[in-house]
This record gives structure tokens, sequence and C-alpha cells, in this order.
């Protein structure tokens, strides 16, 4: 029996030793000739991409779960400030705080999803513009904003739908093409002049920014329902989703629909730098 179980050992210890040596052989052969490593990737190219795409979505799930929970804990909270241009109910119950910029085709899918909203929610949704304005123009656009709300509320949202609706007639006409057309929806051109030079606008324009930056926001459009932030032009019905949560927040949320896919920080928006 002595003998049995030392051949048995005998023979298990020399096991091992040859799967060591034939590691560290086949080590030394990838250490000496990765092209060989190279060669295998490429041709097992499909299979290894759609490794890293799996590992990429569920890496982005994980954030995206992380980011929400510790919004739930702790909700951002927006300043927003007397004399602020809003859409919907004054006080209502849940606050929509959008981030934009004039010149972010997304963002201009953004303001008609906000309508959307507004149309089968507005008796519970108060929907406040603010600026994530980074280029010379699209802060220019802002201060008119801003400016015409001053003179009439009305005017300043007749700006908003116009620019997104015309975007690249705007662009490429500039600043004198944004004076143009608040003075064609009834400016007073005099006032309009002293009051996009106003430093408390100035300030709003660029406090706006700052904020979003310091939400840790990455593109536009993004939007902050209820203290939760919503990254992009998702479809209404994300937003809608948001709502209901917010109005009951004693509930768990809801664990469906779009807000419960895997998404880039920034999806469906322009990504800022």
């Amino acid at each position: 029996m002595i003998i049995t179980a030392f051949l048995i050992f005998a023979l298990v210890g020399g096991a091992a030793q040859a799967a060591q040596n034939m590691e560290d052989e086949i080590r030394d052969i990838l250490k000496n000739h990765p092209e060989i490593v190279i060669e295998a990737l490429r041709k097992e190219k499909a299979s290894l991409l759609g490794l890293l795409e799996e590992a990429a979505r569920e890496r982005q799930q994980a954030e995206e779960t992380k980011r929400l929970e510790e919004e739930r804990k702790n909700p951002l909270k927006p300043v927003v400030e007397p004399g602020r241009l809003f859409l919907g109910k004054a006080g209502a119950p849940v606050l929509v705080v959008e981030y934009s910029d004039f010149f972010c085709h997304y963002c201009a899918a953004g303001a008609g999803i906000m309508k959307e909203l507004l149309a089968s929610r507005g008796d519970v949704v108060q929907v406040v513009f603010k600026h994530f304005a980074t280029d010379p123009l699209s802060r220019k656009a802002a201060l008119v904003f801003e400016a015409l709300g001053l003179q009439k509320p009305e005017m300043a949202w007749a700006f908003h739908d116009k620019v997104f609706a015309d975007q690249e007639k705007m662009a490429a006409g500039g600043e004198a093409a944004l004076r143009e057309l608040a003075l064609s929806l009834g400016a007073d051109a005099k006032r309009l002049d002293a009051d996009v030079k106003r430093p408390e606008l100035e300030k709003r324009v660029k406090d706006d920014t700052e904020e979003a930056r310091g939400f840790k926001f990455r593109g536009t459009p993004t939007f902050v329902v209820g203290g939760i932030s919503i990254r992009g032009a998702a479809p209404v019905g994300v937003f809608e989703d948001a709502v209901n949560q917010s109005l009951d927040k004693g509930k768990a949320p809801a664990d469906k629909g779009a807000r419960s896919e895997a998404k880039k920080d920034c999806e469906d928006c322009r990504e800022i730098k």
C-alpha cells in the first residue's frame, strides 16, 4: 500500500511539473513571438470585438446604476433664481431643469420632447430653461434669449423655437442673424442692445454652464427631473416615468424602459470635453 501511494504521488507530482514546464515553454514562445497572439486575435476578430462590446455595456450599466443610486440618495439641486424663464405650471410639484445649447441639434430634439412632456404632464411639471453654452455664438444666443425675456417672455420662447428650427441658417448668419430674428419678433432694438450687455445676464449664462459642469454633465442636452439627471434627448416616455417617480418617491423606481438600459454617459447628446 505504501508503494502504491508513493507511485500515485510521483505520478501526480510528475504531471504537475510537466504542466508547469509546458506553461513556461508557452510563455517563452509568446514572449519571443508575439506575432502568434496577433495572428490569433486577427482570426477571431469578430469574437474579440463582441467580448469587448459586452464588457463595455456591462461597465456602462454598472456606472449608470451607481450614478442613479447616488442621485436618488443625494438629488441634484439646480439653483433656480427668481425671474428664470420657464414653461408649464409655476410652482408645479415636479421641477424639470433643461441644460441646453441653441446650436446643438440634439438640443433641438430635446426642446421638442419637452413640449411633448408638457402636453401630457403640464399640470404637474415646470420646465426651466438653462444654458450649457460653451462657444461664443451659443453664449450670444443665450444672452439674446434672456434679454428678450426681460421685454416679454413670449418673445423669448418664440426666439427659442425659431433658432432651434433653423439652426444652420442662424449659425451661418452669426450674431447679426440672431439680432435680426429678435427684431422680427417685435423686440425693442435699443433695449435689446443694452440688455444683452447686462452683467447679470452674462453671469446667469456663465453660472448655468458652471453648474452643469459641477454636476459632471458631459453633453447637451441634459435634464434634471426631480433631482435625477437624464442625459440626452431621451424619448418622452423616459421623462414621463421620471415625473411619476418624482411624484411618488415612496415607491421603488421603475426598473423598466429606456432608463434601465445600459447607456453611455452622453447618448443622443452632443458630448462636451
